[in-house]
């Protein structure tokens, strides 16, 4: 055998090696889907491509992540195996309330909730009049 068929079956080997690794390698994702129930805590189930799949709610959005909401999800290890809601982009409810500053930002919005606390604590998104 030639030198450069050497060459080319040990190029062939390495890229045959490399692409076997790089199948087995996974990097976070993320992906957006809709809340499809209220959230219990840390639980929170999502619709994602269609799918329902129970994702991890962090503590510090439990009071702004409600049924129907759109969430950005991340996929931790690019396999399904850990699932978490890092945000949410908006709702496909009809109902709720956005704060924008008008005067210093030209409609900016600066606040907002999607849900709202009765006197027994129970989440609702009933609607609001602001008078």
């Amino acid at each position: 055998m030639s030198v450069s068929g050497i060459q080319n079956n040990l190029i062939d080997a390495i890229k045959s090696i490399v692409n076997s690794e790089l199948d087995n390698v996974s990097a976070a994702q993320s992906m957006t889907g809709i809340v499809a129930e209220e959230p219990s805590g840390y639980k929170c189930i999502v619709k994602i491509a269609g799918i329902e799949r129970e994702c991890t709610l962090p503590e510090h959005l439990h009071d702004w992540v409600s049924k129907d909401d759109i969430v950005i999800v991340q996929d931790l290890y690019g396999n399904g195996a850990e699932l978490v809601v890092t945000g949410s982009s908006g709702t496909t409810r009809d109902q709720t309330l956005v704060i924008s500053d008008e005067d210093r930002d030209k409609g900016r919005l600066i606040s907002g909730v999607t849900k709202f606390e009765d006197e027994d604590g129970n989440m609702f998104d009933h609607e609001l009049i602001v008078k």
